[in-house]
């Protein structure tokens, strides 16, 4: 059968029409060969955390602090990757290429369960998530799969990373479409409502598509993103929430925000391996964009999102170590997650402003800031603040064209952590 029939054709199927009732020899599911991490019922969220802080690999005496960028993965995600890895390696000659069950690639198959698995997590069907490999190749997929006009309006914030802009800008230049930025500093100074007013201002008969990051990257801020994407849907207009800063420290609820589509990348808050990333678009609106990446499956109406997982060869370790993080992060509580990152930033803030020089640039309305905390000193430049808390062994990232750095205080950020950073600005002020 293998001889007869080329084996793309057969990675190309969709359905389960060529699975086999049970896994090839040597191609078995097995248990998991790691340790997974546990909570205490009567344990309190300092305990747990602490607890937590010791499934990671680097040395107990950092304080990691730029999860902004990229998510420290724990011991159990890392080990369910490279154990599946070894696996697949292991085994590659037994696949026997004409069923899909216990393929050693991905690109070609639907992958329902773990899209299912993230669907459930982020309160989607499973038709309506595609696996990515980041939030940029998401948003990408999303830019690239609308018809413009010229004239057409493409509406967002003056604070969206690169991944997020450069998109729409390249469509924009391409097909005549007209870029239109919300100057979100000046939003941010009145509040969640100055945020909605400014969008609600901004918004016009020719506004085709509205995109906004739930969380910024560099500043932090956190936007009301339900009551923006509200306005999208009364206004008729196509709303992308960018959530790569938010996925695995507040919790996701798509249905509840109400947005046509929604990106993430999963390497950073949730701690997943880097590389992977979601994309969920909303069933009724799938129909709108075209693939952007051309494979077997480019225009299958019938399965849903699978249609935007055209990327060819792939490793399914990565899904293994996705899986892995996603049982991680429900152990410990999203709820929980969101509580403690929000408490140690709220013991930033609050220690910030009573250190002279000091500017925090992120907002400190209690509704608009999470786990990230932008600030920096009127008499020092970004990187002697940086190379000051690097030495302490609190690593963030500063961003030097701004003179100031960010400090990701994620679930292995501790009081003691935050302490210690306030206690070295006081002294580097000093000097």
């Amino acid at each position: 059968m293998a001889d007869s029939v080329g084996r793309r054709a057969f990675l190309s199927l969709s359905g389960g029409a060529v699975l086999l009732a049970a896994s090839p020899p040597g191609l078995a599911a097995t248990a998991p060969g790691y340790r997974r991490f546990t909570t205490d019922a009567d344990a309190d969220d300092a305990q747990v955390f602490a607890a937590a802080r010791r499934e990671f690999l680097f040395p107990t005496d950092i304080a990691y602090c730029n999860t902004g960028t990229l998510g420290a993965m724990p011991r159990e995600v890392l080990e369910a990757q490279t154990d599946e890895l070894r696996r697949l390696e292991a085994e590659l000659p037994d696949w026997p290429y004409y069923t899909q069950i216990g393929a050693p690639l991905t690109g070609y198959q639907p992958r329902e369960e773990i899209r299912a698995d993230v669907g459930r997590y982020i309160g989607a069907d499973m038709e309506e998530i595609a696996l990515t490999q980041n939030a940029t190749m998401s948003m990408n997929f999303l830019a690239n799969g609308m018809t413009y006009r010229p004239g057409d309006e493409i509406l967002f914030t003056d604070q969206e990373h690169g991944g997020g802009f450069g998109p729409f800008r390249l469509m924009a230049r391409r097909h005549g479409a007209v870029v239109r930025e919300i100057d979100l500093d000046a939003a941010v100074a009145n509040g969640p409502e100055g945020v909605l007013q400014a969008f609600a201002d901004a918004i016009t008969p020719r506004t085709k598509v509205m995109m906004f990051s739930e969380i910024t990257s560099s500043l932090g801020y956190r936007l009301p993103a339900r009551e923006l994407c509200r306005l999208a849907r009364d206004r008729g207009v196509f709303s992308i929430v960018d959530g790569a800063q938010v996925l695995g420290q507040l919790p996701v609820d798509v249905k509840d925000l109400g947005c046509d589509a929604y990106v993430s990348s999963p390497h950073k808050w949730l701690l997943a391996p880097k590389g992977t990333g979601i994309l969920y678009i909303e069933r009724s609106r799938q129909d709108e964009l075209w693939a952007t990446l051309g494979s077997y499956n480019f225009d299958n109406r019938e399965d849903g999102a699978f249609r935007f997982m055209q990327y060819g060869t792939g490793s399914p370790a990565m899904y293994t170590g996705f899986r892995a993080a996603l049982a991680f992060n429900r152990e410990l509580g999203i709820e929980r997650i969101a509580r403690w990152n929000h408490a140690m930033s709220t013991q930033l803030l609050e220690g910030l402003r009573e250190i002279p020089n000091v500017r925090v640039h992120s907002s400190a309305h209690p509704e608009m800031y999470a786990g990230a905390i932008t600030f920096g000193l009127e008499n020092k430049t970004a990187d002697e603040l940086q190379d000051a808390l690097w030495e302490g062994k609190i690593r963030v990232r500063a961003q030097r064209n701004q003179r100031r750095v960010r400090l990701c205080a994620h679930l292995y950020v501790s009081p003691e952590d935050i302490e210690r950073a306030l206690e070295i600005v006081r002294t580097l002020e000093r000097t």
